[in-house]
């Protein structure tokens, strides 16, 4: 007797999930032969989220039918989400064999094979996602055929998914024009797509020939389409209040658990005043570690905005009272950008987690300092720039940092441990003169993307385009031990444009000297201010021939570098670099300097 799928789709549609999958299973269980009602039962468990049960009516469809496309993709999406990326990769490998114009099949293999970190290949794949067909009519494959939204229809949404994904692995790749394109492709089909517009904006800050303007319009224009809703509800504040009164702060953050910006945000949170200050923690946080519970510790109230729409986080934070506001993560994964939109709190900024202005109308101050920032910066936004008398973060050491040593007896060994998507090929080609100008010398690349051989092979080919041998070249994946490698590296560089952050104040702490490329605007200043921050001004490079001169000059003075590796952790201790208590009190002032401003309805100060 066949299964009446229809009525049972009927009573899915109704919201009767529960008693759709009793009678399936019912049916499954007397008919183990009916196909069709094992897909339907397997789509079923994984609506309820019954992923175990799911995976067994697959496994039992792939003992009866082995070839068949549907079973095998929704199995391989099983895997996927258990984290068994290479059985997720085979599965839905075999389903493109099975169904080669299945695009589905192709997405999912390119997310799978990106997981892999087998970035080549990922690309071929989400090509061929973008020149087959999806399955929407396919009742094997969805319970419900996907519906457009926003006038956008069903297949321009996948589509445009496909080009994020595709821009995704092109910019791990460094094919930054090519990822430009993919984002642009992706919202000229579906123009909503908050994904594709911050992971376009995010790319700006690589991209070296992205100019201010260009910049500060794409940012501004996210603002135009996504923050629709929140200026149609905007909050208004009446200007009353006392001066000097307690100050309500709050911090909106998808990062407030294990992730780098807790380096530079927690000494700050763990110093505040509380008698000057009453800190909120909103967090976008879904699973909470001990750098959670750490942070929590040092704030007066702590909110979670999981499973919270935009509004109601708006809601909750003007509910509370807010008197300034500070967004953490800018456009950024999981950012709650968007609540800013609707002016919770009277005074609103944009601090630390994000390398550009917000773009956004509702954002009152970006938080910067004199080196990020000097009086000639080209940087365009839509805040006004406050800038701090001092180094506008402080860092916090691991704990667990082993002692500095002293380098093996060997040539020097230059070092990077930034994500492989920063070294550009301008960085490629003077890192290049730098290693030619220090004979036998040796570059030490470390990075989670060297853990494939795809990658270690492009990065050798990249620099023998330039004379350099691969035996010079160290190439190491990511591992626990990850500060134990700068015992192995002479002198860090920096690369640019986007410069780094954490991996300058690691290798500094370690007793390494990192030589940066000062440029002209926030993204590639980071290392100005952390370096003047320790009093090392001598290895800011003004132009990339005084980049090359300053690394090729401390290679060949093994005394300075030396007296730097020996020096150098104690010095940055006493440094503003990790002077939290410091830091608070700037902040502290600044905050009240904005808070003040506003009670007197003046325009932006800072």
């Amino acid at each position: 007797m066949a299964c009446d799928v229809a009525a049972l789709r009927e009573l899915v549609s109704a919201g009767r999930v529960e008693e759709a999958r009793d009678r399936c299973r019912a049916h499954c269980r007397d008919h183990p032969d009916d196909l069709e009602a094992w897909h339907l039962l397997g789509l079923i468990n994984s609506r309820l989220g019954d992923y175990p049960a799911s995976a067994a009516c697959y496994d039992h469809l792939l003992e009866i039918a082995p070839r068949d496309p549907m079973a095998l993709y929704n199995r391989g999406k099983l895997h996927g989400q258990e984290g068994r990326w290479r059985e997720a990769a085979g599965c839905l490998r075999a389903a493109v064999q099975q169904r080669p114009d299945f695009s589905e099949a192709w997405a999912g293999l390119g997310n799978m094979l990106y997981n892999l970190l087998e970035l080549q290949e990922a690309e071929t794949a989400f090509r061929h996602a973008l020149a087959a067909q999806p399955a929407f009519g396919d009742p094997r494959c969805y319970l419900e055929p996907p519906a457009g939204r926003n006038g956008v229809s069903a297949a321009d949404m996948w589509r445009a998914h496909v080009h994020s994904c595709l821009g995704r692995v092109q910019r791990k790749l460094g094919q930054l024009d090519e990822a430009f394109d993919s984002y642009q492709q992706a919202l000229k089909l579906r123009p909503d797509d908050a994904v594709a517009h911050t992971n376009l904006l995010f790319l700006m800050s690589y991209h070296v020939l992205c100019s201010p303007e260009v910049t500060l319009a794409a940012h501004e224009a996210w603002d135009k389409v996504h923050g629709t809703a929140g200026r149609a509800a905007r909050f208004i504040h009446e200007r009353t209040g006392e001066d000097g009164k307690r100050l309500k702060i709050g911090y909106v953050s998808p990062h407030l658990c294990r992730h780098v910006v807790n380096f530079f945000f927690e000494p700050l949170l763990a110093h505040h005043d509380h008698e000057a200050v009453e800190v909120y923690c909103y967090a976008e946080v879904r699973h909470p570690d001990a750098v959670t519970a750490r942070l929590q510790s040092h704030a007066d109230h702590w909110r979670s905005t999981v499973g919270m729409s935009d509004a109601q986080v708006a809601a909750m934070i003007h509910g509370d009272g807010i008197d300034v506001l500070i967004d953490l993560a800018g456009h950024t994964t999981s950012s709650r950008l968007k609540v800013f939109t609707y002016k919770p709190a009277p005074v609103q900024a944009t601090y630390l987690g994000y390398c550009n202005t917000s773009g956004l109308e509702a954002m009152d101050y970006w938080i910067t300092d004199e080196n990020l920032h000097p009086a000639d910066t080209e940087e365009l936004a839509a805040e006004t720039l406050y800038r701090l008398p001092r180094c506008w973060l402080c860092y916090r050491p691991d704990p667990g940092a082993p002692p500095v040593t002293v380098p093996p007896a060997r040539p020097v060994t230059f070092g990077c441990l930034n994500d492989l998507s920063k070294v550009s090929p301008q960085v490629v080609a003077l890192w290049s003169d730098i290693l030619r100008a220090v004979p036998d010398s040796r570059l030490l690349l470390k990075t989670w993307l060297l853990a494939s051989g795809e990658s270690r092979d492009r990065v050798r080919e990249q620099f023998a385009a330039h004379g350099i041998e691969a035996g010079r070249l160290e190439l190491l994946p990511q591992t626990e031990d990850y500060l134990g490698v700068y015992h192995d590296i002479d002198i860090a560089l920096d690369p640019f444009p986007r410069t780094g952050g954490a991996t300058t104040a690691d290798a500094l702490w370690m007793g390494v000297p990192v030589v940066t490329l000062a440029g002209r605007r926030y993204i590639d200043r980071q290392g100005v201010s952390l370096l003047r921050a320790v009093g090392l001004d001598e290895l800011v490079a003004t132009s990339p021939r005084d980049y090359v001169d300053r690394a090729v000059a401390l290679a060949r003075d093994p005394e300075r570098r030396r007296a730097l590796r020996a020096t150098q952790r104690e010095r940055m201790a006493a440094s503003p670099l990790c002077d939290g208590r410091g830091l608070a009190r700037a902040l502290e002032t600044a905050y009240r300097d904005m808070w003040r401003n506003w009670l007197e309805g003046g325009e932006h100060a800072g």
